[in-house]
């Protein structure tokens, strides 16, 4: 396998052929994987009739061995196993006393040296040095799980210098295959295996493309792991993003599990493979950048149900949303004990400059900035004639012998066009430059190019691309005093303080949740798009996904673990939410992809804000028991119950729990409310000065009116927990025909803690 160049990219390298595909493999016997769940509690589960082995015996028959079919045991993420089953198989077994369930094996996808300084956590001035990372130590000997295409173990972000000892408490290893040894192992990536005995897809012709080892030829897991704790590394593409490249711990410990094979996606046995070794080796934190399940209930849902026993164990988990945005309804991971990760922009813009005059005159000029991802020379070239039957530069439009040697403007009739596809017309023509150019202000808003080559060639916004076709026109039209309209593409460069910045990306997926509308969804949004991070043999890479976002949020998970080692997966998640930024770096509300101000469906609670996530002032807790009462609240049976929490006859005998809504979260949702007045319960614990006085504001949504009483909290101790409660009831008639939401938010504040917890209210058709 030779090197490859990729430039820029939200997809999957190798693994993106696959996007579209539903893979189930069987033979002629009809056999494929299934993951079986047992009963923690069943009768004589110290039998070996009552073990793993004996179940998959008995569903065998003696017709075959059980070594032959077994593949995976699971303890931790869940009691049960994966096996190859026909479908006479798995059925005899789902009758079994003991069996929760058992399902076919399913397939998920894969969904910076800037980024951390847009996030306020390093210093303006130093790049290795910040007032956060002092605090946090620089999250020291925090162990953070990597669940994805493996690891590039060469890359200087996964150097160990300035790291002391691995700590006493690992229990992992680092597993030897192709073209990966032991000795690649050191004090920053201290552990390395792989999964791949749950995918029918993988086969001898896999190590055509892949290596049999946690070395990742896709790039993507290299850049989520060193984007969530790489070393200081210099680091550049081609001169564009020059400069220090980090995670957001640096000193943070890595551990890579291989899950995703080149050509044959990622298998729901193996990311549980992953996850259970995980939990077993002794993470501190996991960071996922997979897709899941829509639509599905949580004890249908592996992801949701492995998460679930993460947090059981203290286990922070962070998820991509997906990458299936802007359409509505789309986000991914809508478990409330897990975080779905939104993505944003940064201040930064890859682009070039580019000037339009005429030949051998300085004035009159044009000089225009415009989106490129690649790189290339400063190029000066003639503009090629601009026609209404070549303007879009289709297959067939150009003229050689007017476009050779020259550059050419070519107009993005719509968004499905695709702009490399212009240039390979433009360089088959003899073209030696390319400007796109939107036809309509409606496309600006997505205003990103790359190329996989090196081609002069940039995107510009529809107004310049008016005013590039006037100059044309004029020249034309006799204007330019018989002279040549030139124009001067000048090589790409990294361009900060880009205003307005964060705002959400268009391919960022969007709520309401699917999976239970009480609960908001996305979570958070971190930096996403253009991030500069480790890949394999190109040193670094310029990404985009979600799959960059997620990452960015195990990172500040990992700080606040380094501050905070006892808190809990839902106490780091409140820190997160209830301090992230609302407003750009204009001091108005984030804005969406269009221009239009993004709601909490695109952003979830907003922008991490690593420097408040540290101190948050109040949290709002949740134990297991309490997600058990909301899963109840679901309307689940005990066996649904007992699928993803391993707990037996929970809803009977509870007997009582709160709505949806009443689960201690650090947002609020109310899918349908009503004409009647609706209340909930909130909790939240003081972890800031023991003496604090906490008053409430109130952003109401559009037609509601809330009250929060009490409207004081007054704290005298430390880790003091108190209760309020949120009164929602509408000013006026709803139109309950259509479904509808707003949006608005609560704010408690003592004067230096800001803990703000947005709020949605939805209308839901009768």
């Amino acid at each position: 396998m030779g090197p490859r160049s990729m430039v820029s990219w939200r997809g999957l390298g190798l693994l993106g052929l696959l996007l579209s595909v539903n893979f189930f493999f069987s033979s002629a016997t009809d056999e494929q994987i299934h993951l079986v769940q047992l009963s923690p509690t069943r009768p004589g589960k110290d039998d070996p009739a009552y073990s793993h082995r004996g179940y998959l015996k008995a569903a065998l028959g003696g017709n075959d061995t059980v070594d032959g079919c077994l593949i995976y045991c699971y303890y931790n993420v869940f009691d049960g196993f994966a096996a190859k089953l026909t479908t006479e198989q798995a059925s005899k077994l789902s009758q079994m006393q003991g069996v929760l369930s058992v399902v076919p094996n399913t397939f998920v996808k894969i969904q910076t040296t800037h980024s951390w300084r847009f996030l306020g956590v390093e210093s303006p001035n130093h790049p290795t040095t910040g007032v956060l990372w002092e605090r946090a130590n620089y999250g020291r000997d925090v162990i953070i799980g990597v669940i994805d295409s493996g690891i590039w173990p060469e890359s200087a972000s996964f150097s160990d210098h300035g790291m002391g000892p691995v700590p006493a408490r690992w229990k992992g290893e680092c597993v030897e295959g192709d073209v990966f040894s032991a000795e690649l192992c050191n004090r920053k990536l201290i552990g390395a295996k792989f999964f791949l005995d749950g995918n029918l897809a993988v086969s001898n012709s896999t190590w055509e493309y892949d290596y049999k080892s946690a070395r990742d030829v896709d790039g993507h897991g290299t850049h989520v792991a060193s984007t969530a704790a790489g070393n200081f590394a210099h680091a550049d593409w081609n001169g564009l993003g020059n400069g220090t490249a980090k995670g957001g711990a640096p000193h943070a410990r890595i551990a890579a599990y291989k899950v995703c094979w080149a050509y044959a996606m990622c298998s729901a046995a193996d990311v549980a493979a992953g996850i259970e070794e995980a939990l077993k080796d002794g993470v501190d934190l996991i960071t996922i950048s997979l897709s899941g399940y829509l639509d599905v209930p949580f004890f249908e849902d592996l992801m949701a149900i492995s998460s679930y026993h993460a947090m059981r164990q203290g286990i922070f988990m962070s998820f991509s949303a997906g990458n299936t945005g802007p359409s509505a309804r789309s986000v991914y991971h809508g478990e409330p004990w897990s975080m779905a990760v939104a993505a944003g922009t940064t201040d930064r813009f890859l682009g070039a400059d580019v000037r339009i005059g005429l030949q051998g005159r300085a004035r009159p000029s044009i000089k225009i900035r415009g989106s490129i991802i690649t790189q290339f020379a400063t190029v000066t070239a003639p503009f090629a004639k601009f026609t209404d039957s070549s303007k879009f530069c289709l297959n067939n439009t150009l003229d050689p012998s007017e476009v050779k040697g020259k550059i050419v403007l070519c107009l993005r009739g719509n968004l499905s066009e695709s702009l490399p596809d212009k240039a390979d017309v433009v360089m088959a023509a003899g073209g030696v430059g390319m400007i796109a150019g939107n036809a309509d202000k409606s496309m600006d808003s997505q205003l990103r190019f790359q190329l996989m080559y090196n081609f002069p060639a940039l995107l510009v916004k529809a107004a310049d691309a008016s005013r590039i076709q006037a100059f044309l026109f004029n020249c034309d039209r006799g204007g330019c005093d018989s002279r040549d309209p030139v124009a001067t593409i000048f090589s790409p460069k990294s361009y900060l303080g880009l205003k307005p910045s964060p705002m959400v990306a268009d391919f960022s997926s969007r709520g309401p949740n699917s999976a239970t509308p009480a609960i908001l969804k996305p979570d958070i949004m971190g930096p996403g798009v253009d991030i500069l991070a480790a890949f394999n043999n190109d040193p670094y890479a310029f990404l985009s996904g979600t799959s960059m976002a997620t990452p960015h949020i195990a990172g500040v998970a990992a700080l606040i673990k380094a501050v905070h080692p006892r808190w809990s997966p839902a106490a780091i998640k409140s820190a997160i939410m209830t301090s992230a930024k609302t407003v750009d770096n204009t001091r108005k509300p984030i804005q969406d992809w269009d221009g239009t101000t993004a709601l909490a469906f695109a952003t979830g609670s907003g922008m991490v804000n690593p420097s408040a996530a540290l101190e948050p002032g109040l949290v709002y807790d949740a134990s297991p028991r309490d997600y058990n009462l909301f899963l109840c609240s679901l309307g689940y049976s005990d066996q649904n119950v007992e699928v993803i929490t391993g707990e037996k006859s929970f809803c009977t005998t509870e007997k009582y729990f709160p709505s949806t809504s009443n689960l201690n979260y650090p947002s609020l949702s109310v899918a349908n409310l009503t004409l009647k007045a609706t209340t909930i319960t909130r909790r939240v614990t003081n972890v800031g000065r023991a003496k604090s006085l906490y008053t409430v504001s109130i952003q109401a949504p559009e037609g509601v009116k809330v009250t929060v009483y009490p409207s004081i909290l007054r704290y005298t101790r430390a880790y003091e927990t108190k209760s309020f409660t949120v009164k929602l009831e509408r000013t006026k008639p709803a139109d309950y025909s259509l479904e509808t939401y707003a949006f608005g938010s609560y704010t408690w504040s003592n004067g230096y803690h800001k803990v703000r917890s947005p709020i949605v209210v939805g209308t839901q058709p009768s």
